[in-house]
């Protein structure tokens, strides 16, 4: 062999190792993301991404069959790096990110140094791949193409059609609620865009508030007329930015506060952004429920204070918003001119905040005692649990967004009268907070919720549907093969985790409240202890692929043997 194919080889055999690092990079830490804190102290982060990219190159070494010896001096050459960057670290001389980056740099260095040291070992040996490893490794590989092609498919499916705008075009006016303006009362303004935003985020502060009788409550937009919530409850906006600044004008009033939930991808962020900067400077009380933090962050309103959000979304809002100081374990941050709140039904008690704040103590005292929100801690921000992802969280999403069975496609009654915390208790828990289906409106019309929104829904019947819910204790009991899920007074989302856990299973109805920021240890949620129905699917679909592939060897090797 000449001396340029050997080195050539030597370059090809480089890259293999740098790629198998990087693979065990990006898949351990997937794995440590999904079963570790989010807060790791800086060592830990350090050493723990330096064993992923170390164990990913070790296998690809014991693959190509290099000896246990190479293997360990190579292992620690890419792990000494980082041990002797912490030593800087440690005086003060380094900060934890540069100690990362610094890190990759060298470890890159290192690799190569020891591959030129035992040159003998990279520029002669052939290192071949065994062909019975070769086989057995691509009869996993298509074993596995079917479940994971299926789990892509209906994933896919279930995130794109959480806020998917309706197919036909309505148009629908509001309910005209600016008629009955009361000057004397403060005006709180919650804001949504149009491609969606989410109905427990939304829908929480806006029934706390609008409850009362004592606050002018609007649902603003900035130009859309329909707009998505989460599952596909389609809601009319009050008023658009514009036509909100034209009712103040001409009654002389101003905007007290502002509410922001979770919007999905907003297209008209800048104008939003801008939007609550001008309300902001004029007076008004910021307020950002859950994911709605982003918004607020996007417009620089919480530059230099402390904030929170949902407890899945504040890894990443640390790293994008550095200059916020972001806090973990409390139902709300109430920084003056600002409120930020956990995650979804923390809106509740954003939303009594703002009464606090605006209206009183007594008012606010009321309004949780009439949506039955046992949580509520006058005058103080309750403390919640620090979540982070686990295991069984891992594995229950994977299943339900992947391979579950049903009933799948639900329908949602649209009646009359039906409150704001009951609906969204019905759009969002079944698709959003975990991903069991898609949900349908179903109604003859436009209706009025309780406190005066109007909703659309988008089909007449409830036919070729596997379920139908009907949320609402106002809603009349003459539909036989419905569920009606609100029979007395309790609170909203207590009834649909039940149903939840009996109809799928109670690891599932956890999750649901997981994610909803809401503490069930007085909910009473029976039913299987595992979605057995989804792991059966996915069982089946990887014995189906491992007999096509081992099948399809077989056929292969006969052809070839003829």
């Amino acid at each position: 062999m000449t001396q340029t194919k050997k080195w050539l080889r030597f370059g090809l055999h480089y890259l293999e190792m740098v790629v198998a690092m990087l693979a065990g990079m990006l898949l351990l830490g997937m794995l440590w993301d999904a079963v570790l804190p989010a807060n790791l102290w800086t060592e830990a982060d350090v050493l723990l991404m330096a064993a992923d990219m170390t164990i990913g190159m070790a296998l690809w070494m014991l693959v190509r069959r290099h000896p246990w010896p190479a293997i360990a001096e190579m292992s620690v050459a890419m792990v000494a790096p980082f041990v002797l960057l912490l030593v800087p670290y440690w005086l003060g001389a380094l900060s934890g990110h540069m100690v990362m980056t610094i890190g990759h740099v060298l470890m890159f260095v290192a690799m190569l140094a020891v591959m030129l040291w035992r040159r003998e070992q990279y520029l002669h040996h052939e290192h071949r791949l065994g062909t019975r490893w070769l086989g057995r490794t691509g009869v996993v590989l298509i074993a596995l193409m079917l479940p994971a092609a299926v789990s892509g498919v209906n994933t896919a499916g279930k995130f794109a059609g959480l806020y998917a705008a309706r197919a036909d075009a309505v148009t629908v006016a509001p309910a005209g609620n600016q008629a009955r303006h009361d000057p004397a009362k403060p005006t709180v303004a919650l804001v949504v865009s149009g491609s969606g935003a989410n109905a427990g985020d939304l829908l929480g502060p806006y029934e706390v508030l609008a409850g009362t009788g004592r606050v002018n409550t609007y649902v603003v937009s900035p130009g859309a007329r329909l707009v998505p919530l989460t599952g596909g409850l389609d809601l009319v906006p009050d008023l658009t930015f514009d036509e909100l600044d034209r009712l103040l004008k001409e009654r002389g009033d101003t905007l007290d506060a502002v509410v922001v939930p979770a919007l999905n991808h907003p297209a008209e962020l800048d104008r939003i952004a801008a939007w609550l900067r001008g309300q902001a400077a004029a007076g008004a009380l910021a307020v950002s429920v859950c994911a709605g933090a982003r918004t607020l962050a996007a417009a620089g309103l919480l530059d230099g204070r402390p904030a929170t959000s949902h407890w899945w979304r504040l890894p990443e809002l640390r790293a994008d918003y550095a200059t916020v100081g972001w806090v973990s374990g409390r139902r709300y941050v109430d920084d003056g001119e600002v409120i930020t709140t956990a995650g979804v039904l923390s809106g509740i008690d954003g939303g009594l905040r703002v009464l606090e704040r605006l209206v009183g103590m007594d008012a606010a005292g009321e309004a949780a005692r009439r949506v039955h929100w046992r949580h509520y801690t006058p005058g103080a921000s309750g403390p919640i649990p620090v979540s982070s992802w686990e295991p069984a969280d891992v594995a229950v999403v994977a299943l339900n967004s992947s391979y579950q069975v049903g009933p799948s496609d639900i329908g949602v009654r649209l009646v009359a009268g039906t409150g704001e915390l009951e609906l969204a208790a019905a759009f969002a828990s079944y698709t959003e907070q975990t991903m069991i289906g898609r949900t349908v409106a179903v109604g003859e019309g436009p209706i009025r919720s309780r406190h005066g929104l109007t909703f659309v829904p988008r089909a007449r019947n409830a036919g070729g549907l596997d379920r139908l819910l009907v949320p609402g204790t106002a809603a009349p009991r003459r539909e036989a093969g419905a569920v009606y899920l609100h029979t007395g007074a309790e609170f909203a989302f207590d009834p649909v985790l039940r149903d939840i856990a009996r109809t799928y299973d109670v690891p599932t109805a956890r999750w649901a409240a997981k994610t909803l920021e809401y503490p069930v240890l007085d909910v009473d949620l029976r039913g299987s202890g595992w979605p057995w129905p989804a792991t059966t699917v996915a069982l089946a679909l990887l014995l189906v692929g491992a007999a096509l592939a081992i099948g399809g060897g077989w056929v292969l090797r006969r052809r070839r043997n003829r």
